[in-house]
């Protein structure tokens, strides 16, 4: 029989002991990052929330901003609602206003109730999100000012010809004179929404999680930005009256004479019907109501 060295087993247990406590401290250090990693991503995926929200608020608000002065340019559509549909600019949202909805309806806590005052909020939401707090408790958002909310337009597409798109051309009329016909279209309808979301800038409990490491620095906060970009023709804003005073300048029949009655009168006698010619008639298109309850 074979004896084992008394001496052996406590070096044993000992060994055992000192791994558990290591990995112990290793797995709970992974588990705090695990965890911050998910914080981080919810910021993430809310900044995205956020880019899109200004983008698709900015293909339904015109952009009033007189700093911006969109309403000059007539490839955008304040330009076109400047000229052909007022009535849409007085409909308008700066981007303060837009940055004040979000604040209050996706920088918030989950539940969060909408109101139709929220762009005029300057300041955070009374409750940010569950995940939005570190270790200590603090707010990993810090001040309204962190979050920066910016909205612009460009050609829709890029190479899309402005000139050509607001041109004009002349109709022969019966009178000799030639009607001057012209469906001027906005081209800058590319519409893009920018967030950017700074958070935990001073943060002293992912400061210790993340000292200073030779070449590495301190933690010293993270930065989200999105940009979300909707290609949308917005140039009939203010329903159908002003969809026929639009399509009503491509149609010069609808203005002037372009055929003589008595060069088409005449023939009567072969079709009755075309005594009842509509030369430049405009109608849009109606659902009718029974396929509205379907």
């Amino acid at each position: 029989m074979k004896r084992t060295p008394a001496r052996n087993a406590p070096q044993s247990g000992q060994a055992m002991v000192e791994f558990l406590v290591a990995m112990i401290s290793v797995m709970s250090v992974l588990m705090l990052a695990v965890i911050m990693l998910g914080k981080f991503n919810d910021v993430r995926n809310r900044t995205l929330m956020g880019s899109r929200y200004a983008a698709w608020e900015r293909t339904v608000w015109t952009d009033n901003d007189p700093r911006k002065n969109l309403a000059a340019d007539a490839g955008t559509t304040e330009g076109w609602s400047n000229s052909y549909g007022a009535a849409a600019l007085a409909v308008g949202k700066t981007d303060s206003d837009i940055k004040g909805e979000v604040l209050e309806r996706i920088m918030a806590g989950d539940g969060a109730p909408v109101s139709g005052t929220d762009h005029q909020q300057s300041e955070l939401a009374a409750t940010q999100p569950a995940m939005w707090h570190d270790y200590g408790g603090n707010a990993l958002l810090a001040s309204a000012s962190d979050v920066q909310i910016s909205t612009g337009t460009a050609d829709d597409p890029a190479s899309s010809q402005t000139v050509s798109a607001l041109a004009t051309w002349q109709v022969p009329t019966a009178t000799g004179t030639p009607f001057m016909a012209h469906f001027a279209l906005p081209t800058r309808t590319l519409r893009a929404g920018t967030v950017s979301v700074a958070i935990a800038q001073d943060s002293s409990v992912l400061k210790r999680l993340w000292p200073k490491d030779n070449q590495l620095p301190a933690f010293s906060g993270l930065a989200f930005s999105n940009t979300n970009v909707l290609m949308t023709n917005t140039w009939v804003p203010d329903g159908s009256n002003s969809n026929r005073a639009l399509f009503s300048q491509a149609v010069p029949a609808a203005h002037v004479t372009l055929v003589p009655p008595n060069g088409y009168q005449s023939l009567q006698k072969y079709a009755p019907e075309i005594s009842t010619l509509q030369f430049g008639r405009i109608q849009q298109d109606v659902v009718p109501p029974n396929r509205l309850s379907q």
